[in-house]
Order: structure tokens, then sequence, then C-alpha cells
């Protein structure tokens, strides 16, 4: 049976949004790319979420704060993929989900507590090798 490789760079457009999300960096920390319009925020380490469940990961950043009002998280779920060799791009296609979560100074709000706007993506997988500083560049 072939060695089958899991994918650790994911490149993903759709609807104006742009994600890069790499499972890990130079430094060892995952790392997470997210642009809509002049908008560009990058999110490393533990301000990257990611939950696994039974439909593949859900990989979540927190893209906006306000103190009075909740905050906003984009999300975007990666299904589960096996690559034949190592040089292997796979074309794919998933969603993200922009999830604004209502709070309040006063405690919890009342009525519905998140909103969702669901985008499709498509772009690629692939494995990539991260190289020590001292060693270079990823490859």
């Amino acid at each position: 049976m072939a060695q089958q490789l899991a994918p650790n760079l994911f490149d993903l457009k759709g609807d104006g949004v742009t994600v890069s999300y790499s499972t890990s960096s130079l430094d060892g920390r995952p790392r997470f790319n997210y642009k809509k319009g002049r908008t560009e925020l990058n999110f490393a380490g533990d301000e990257i979420k990611v939950v696994k469940s039974g439909i593949g990961d859900l990989v979540t950043v927190t893209i906006a704060k306000t103190v009075d009002r909740g905050f906003t998280t984009f999300s975007v779920l990666l299904p589960d993929i096996a690559l034949t060799t190592a040089s292997t791009r796979q074309a794919m296609r998933t969603f993200g989900i922009t999830t604004l979560h209502k709070t309040s100074i006063s405690g919890p709000v009342n009525g519905v507590q998140e909103t969702y706007k669901v985008i499709s993506m498509r772009g690629s997988a692939k494995l990539v090798k991260f190289l020590s500083k001292s060693a270079g560049t990823s490859a």
C-alpha cells in the first residue's frame, strides 16, 4: 500500500476572501492569513483554534472585536485529504463561515447569539517542508 501524506498548506479563495493556512511554519507554529478587500490579518499559534470533527477540521480566527457589541470570527472547514506524493497539489472546494457573536458589557444578550454568513471557497492543499531559519526557507 502506498504511503499517504497529509497536506499542511491550504490556499483558498471565495467571495472576495483569500485565506492561507499552514499547520506549521519556520518556527513550528501554525499560521493563518485572512484577506478581504483592504483588510489583511495574520494569525499565529494560539490565535488559531482548530476543532476536529467527523466532517473535517474547523479552523477559526477572530477577525474583529467590539467590547460592547461582540466579536466576529472567520472559520474554514478543511476536509481530510490524502496526498499520493509529497509534490502533489490537491484541488479542493469547501466553505468559509463569518460568524457575528453577540455580547454586551452587561452580560448575555437575549435572542439569537450568533449569526452566520457562509461562502463557497476553492483552492488547493499541498505538503511543504518548513526548514529552520538557519537552513534556509520553505521548499
